[in-house]
């Protein structure tokens, strides 16, 4: 139900379910909104466009021109208002979308010229935000990857907000793999309560989840005053020149509330995207085993590969993926007529013969300058460098360059048969200054991504629904919700090591489902190392395995089944974080690290225990999120046993694990009934 009303040149409006109740408010001048309800968690106060510098001013908002209220399919509603600025130049319309199932509000914005000359936007701040809740509270946020800042990858950190500290920044969005500074997911939980600071006994409280869906590069910052925490999320390095009748889309971000540790914090988020924000899965099956065949570098031809698919056929892979090496250049997306002298069509179809799918690397915003596009379009290049492979970057915010590259990507799904687009490269936002394109030179991280990549992204989807998309940015270096509204999955960390590769499923399944940490197994095949990559989303094999001998087969076939026995556990699972992965050594890393996963009616629960070297041969972990009363049998994979004990009683004295060095233990609990 909405409601008006107006007086002291001050109007509101409100929409509810029953899960939040949302209320709008224009006075004088300026927009704000604010969320409470019955869902459990933070109420908090927001401002729409509280810093939007346009012409060296910031608008008043004078004049309401439409209100909208209206049901949405998903249950929920939808609030537009438009309103004008006090000269009539500028026109802003809102959305605010609240939900039937989630305690969530979603909000975006789009500003109009209405006037009759250009006007520049140089500032314009994401989000506003202002949880109720006493300081001290407490910020969560986890790293995106990087291979020089640090070895602890997609690490998590706790800060403490108190008034008289500094602002703590938080720098999001597409970041190079090669920089030397912190990045982190576009997602944050905030709450009160004590500091969890890695005690084995997490924390509660009251709380609000935040998640950012822009691309390009952002920082939020927080920081208390006596009575009130800040944070205000705002666009990097804007220009942008904003011609008469033209949109200036403002990103979107959602806000929800939550009660408990952040790992509920974690999961109320995953549920509320994975109905309202991701892509649907591509099948019952999914995440899959899959096939990359970059352990053979650049060096592939059709018959080495006809081989692998049957070796992956064997195995129980259900999709093949030709990695950097099968175009003729990067580019040129046309197969290498040397290595594959009759194109992909064979291997596609051999693919599809075993039921499996079909895909393709391809470094979208790359281009070796003798390319033929480069040739015939140099200007499309941002430079010559090499960026890339001996590739330059592209700006994909330069509008040729863009619709050639939709068009390119179009064409080989159609003439190869693709089914799964690996989309790799070094910083897929790009920083062009170039003052011929159709960007303003100093607004390439806006036009860059809002009208670049997600550009491309969104057309191909639209274009060709049943393609499969994965991000991979030379690594997880671009974890927005942008990034996960666009893409099916995502990479987290690189091509690296068996510890480095738990380090990225256990910091990114605090903000995303488990999907969305693709698992690029290139350590030869153990059990310790297989096991390190069947937690979480697809299972990629980065391997030789035409080169295997019968003990690598048969220990990665077992891996795989037990990998297609627990994905559909996993996928909708609550993640809880036993005991991080930290301090890497070399790789290698060192000491237990472990994570379970709870099913939503809470009758099953996988735990994952994992020993690098050192540290003490026997450790106790304590499940969490069992129904206390209830009896679980617990069945230890490797060590042959099974007990059964009351959900209380796991909680309080835990399981007792021995591990030899790389090693690793699988246990299952099982509610007995009755």
């Amino acid at each position: 139900m909405t409601r008006m009303e107006s007086g002291d040149s001050s109007e509101t409006w409100s929409i509810a379910t029953g899960q939040v109740d949302l209320v709008v408010s224009l006075a004088h001048g300026r927009l704000t909104w604010s969320m409470t309800g019955a869902a459990a968690g933070l109420d908090v106060e927001a401002a729409v466009l509280r810093n939007l510098n346009i012409d060296g001013r910031n608008p008043a908002w004078t004049q309401v021109v439409e209100m909208r209220d209206q049901a949405t399919d998903d249950g929920g509603r939808l609030l537009t208002l438009t309103v004008d600025s006090a000269d009539s130049g500028l026109r802003l319309t809102c959305w605010f979308h609240v939900f039937a199932d989630h305690p969530f509000v979603r909000t975006w914005a789009a500003l109009e010229n209405r006037s009759s000359a250009a006007q520049l936007i140089d500032q314009c701040d994401i989000l506003t935000l202002a949880p109720h809740g006493e300081p001290p509270l407490y910020l969560f946020h986890v790293e995106q990857f990087s291979w020089n800042y640090r070895r602890d990858f997609f690490s998590q950190h706790e800060v403490w907000l108190r008034p008289g500290c500094a602002p703590h920044e938080i720098r999001m969005g597409s970041y190079p793999a090669h920089h030397w500074g912190p990045s982190s997911c576009a997602w944050f939980a905030l709450r009160d309560g004590l500091p969890d600071w890695g005690g084995e006994s997490p924390k509660s409280g009251r709380g609000i989840v935040c998640g950012i869906e822009f691309n390009g590069k952002s920082r939020l910052h927080a920081w208390a005053m006596p009575n009130q925490v800040h944070l205000v999320s705002r666009i990097d390095t804007l220009a942008h020149h904003l011609a008469p009748g033209a949109i200036f889309e403002i990103p979107a971000y959602f806000v929800g509330r939550f009660e408990g540790d952040w790992d509920e914090a974690g999961y109320v988020t995953q549920r509320f995207a994975e109905a309202h924000v991701h892509p649907p899965m591509p099948d019952d099956r999914y995440p899959w085993v899959q096939y990359n065949s970059w352990r053979y570098e650049q060096n592939i031809n059709e018959e080495q590969q006809l081989a692998a698919i049957d070796r992956c056929a064997e195995l129980g892979v259900e999709l093949a993926v030709m990695d950097l090496g099968w175009a003729r250049m990067i580019g040129d997306w046309r197969p290498d007529p040397v290595k594959f002298p009759r194109g992909l069509r064979p291997l596609v179809e051999r693919a599809h013969a075993y039921g499996m799918r079909f895909g393709v690397h391809v470094a979208l915003a790359q281009c070796n300058p003798e390319a033929p596009v480069a040739r015939a379009h140099p200007e499309w290049l941002i430079h010559t460098g090499n960026d890339y492979y001996g590739a330059g970057p592209l700006c994909l915010g330069h509008e040729p360059c863009r619709t050639w590259l939709i068009e390119q990507l179009i064409r080989l799904i159609d003439e190869e048969g693709i089914d799964y687009i690996i989309q790799d490269g070094e910083d897929m936002v790009k920083r062009c200054e170039r003052s011929d394109h159709t960007h303003a030179p100093g607004d390439s991280n806006y036009a860059n991504s809002q009208y670049g990549l997600d550009v491309v992204i969104e057309s191909l989807r639209r274009a060709r629904p049943h393609v499969v998309l994965e991000n991979c940015e030379d690594g997880g270096c671009m974890m927005t919700y942008k990034m996960a509204r666009l893409y099916h999955t995502s990479i987290t960390v690189d091509n690296t090591s068996s510890y480095a590769t738990r380090q990225g499923v256990y910091g990114a399944s605090y903000p995303f489902s488990p999907r969305y940490s693709v698992r690029y197994m290139q350590d030869d095949p153990s059990r310790y190392t297989l096991r390190s990559a069947i937690f979480g989303g697809p299972l990629i094999l980065m391997q030789r395995i035409t080169e295997w001998d019968e003990t690598q087969i048969a220990e990665t076939r077992r891996a795989i089944e037990q990998y297609k026995e627990l994905r559909r556990l996993v996928r909708q699972a609550k993640i809880i974080h036993l005991k991080a992965p930290q301090h890497n050594i070399d790789g290698l890393g060192w000491g237990w690290d472990a994570i379970q996963a709870v099913a939503p009616d809470t009758s099953r629960s996988v735990m994952m225990i994992y020993r690098a070297q050192g540290d003490l041969a026997e450790r106790t972990f304590r499940p969490r999120g069992l129904l206390p009363e209830a009896r679980y049998a617990v069945r230890f994979i490797d060590g042959g046993r099974t007990l059964q004990r009351a959900g209380a009683e796991l909680e309080r004295d835990g399981i007792t694990i021995t591990l030899n060095e790389f090693d690793s233990e699988i246990v299952m609990l099982e509610r007995v009934e009755g």
